[in-house]
């Protein structure tokens, strides 16, 4: 299991910038619905559902609002559709997350 976050600066100057946290399980079955909870420190969780593909790969993006508040970004798999299913990885980037920079003309 890979979880990667990325800053994207500027992107809320009001409240802080926006994060999204790359997720990507190989080895699970194919075209079958799984769920990741990404459990920030300083941020409320979050669930995202999708489908494996046909290689039982799951690969999704989370989207955190503000951020950049959070240092560490836990993430929980889980079989099916929901986090009651059967527990199937877990991971975590505790890496500063790299930052993007918005596009200026």
């Amino acid at each position: 299991m890979d979880v990667k976050c990325t800053v994207y600066k500027h992107s809320d100057d009001e409240n802080g910038d926006n994060v999204d946290v790359r997720i990507y399980v190989m080895g699970l079955k194919p075209s079958s619905d799984y769920t990741a909870k990404v459990i920030p420190d300083h941020n409320p969780s979050m669930a995202i559902t999708s489908k494996t593909d046909y290689e039982g790969i799951f690969w999704v993006v989370g989207k955190v609002p503000n951020g950049e508040k959070s240092l560490l970004f836990k993430v929980n798999v889980y079989e099916g559709n929901g986090t009651q299913g059967n527990f199937v990885a877990k991971g975590d980037d505790d890496a500063p997350c790299d930052g993007i920079a918005p596009f200026q003309n």
